[in-house]
């Protein structure tokens, strides 16, 4: 076996803001990290908020270390970042970011927090291989494709090199579990609860978004959809568009 000299980019670090006594738990996206919420969460930490961003195992680190990990070590890793900053504060809302959307209905469904914000949360995608990666998955573990994406920061070529230039059947099957788990566990959300979807998302159509909203329990919810933006709604064009109706709705 080659030797993997495994270590977290510095891009990919967890992010921890001590603030007041409400907390925000982000929860970052399918083979992303951290740097996705970087923009977000430092402004909810500007608002007084203690803001927390973890990363999920396999993630930030290198493709092997990936493909180590299954889906019960990302929710896991999530729980217990919930359970941290509920020891500490009185009151913890929870974000998510598309595969991190969708581990935040299922906590949601568990833990019953006061508020919620999805953003583009995967409860579907335009990609209905999704649905053959279990049997793939025993046969394939990765599949390189062209990512012609350039990226002057050293640390985003490295993401796009170990993860953003794959497609990942055994990976894609345990984030194809969360999906139908988190489709169950819509109907089971009294969360005040905001459901964010971009216009030019590529990855989750507008249907994952109308499911949440049509189906979930909460008396308070609403539904913004933001015309300009594609799937990484946290950090891209109307960042601090959607940053302002998060915290807006958090406060």
């Amino acid at each position: 076996m080659d030797f993997v000299d495994t270590k977290t980019v510095k891009k990919s670090v967890p992010i921890f803001l001590e603030g007041g006594n409400k907390a925000i738990l982000f929860v970052h996206g399918f083979t992303g990290s951290p740097h996705d919420f970087d923009y977000m969460a430092r402004e909810a930490n500007r608002s007084g908020f203690t803001v927390s961003v973890p990363r999920l195992p396999g993630h930030g680190t290198c493709g092997e270390d990936f493909l180590k990990t299954t889906s019960r070590d990302w929710l896991r890793r999530a729980f217990d970042a919930y359970y941290d900053l509920k020891a500490m504060h009185d009151d913890v809302a929870i974000v998510g970011l598309s595969m991190g959307g969708v581990i935040a209905l299922i906590m949601a469904a568990q833990l019953k927090p006061t508020k919620l914000v999805t953003l583009a949360a995967a409860t579907h995608v335009f990609d209905k291989r999704i649905n053959l990666t279990p049997f793939i998955s025993l046969f394939i573990k990765k599949i390189k494709r062209e990512n012609d994406e350039k990226y002057d920061d050293p640390d985003l070529e490295f993401l796009k090199r170990e993860y953003w230039s794959c497609d990942w059947p055994r990976q894609s099957a345990e984030l194809y579990k969360l999906m139908k788990l988190s489709r169950k566990s819509v109907p089971l959300i009294a969360s005040d609860t905001l459901v964010v979807a971009a216009k030019n998302d590529n990855a989750v159509p507008m249907e994952a978004a109308e499911f949440i909203y049509k189906n979930i329990r909460s008396e308070k919810r609403k539904l913004l959809i933001f015309e300009r933006s594609s799937h990484v709604l946290s950090n891209d064009i109307e960042k601090e568009e959607v940053t302002k109706s998060v915290i807006e709705w958090l406060i």
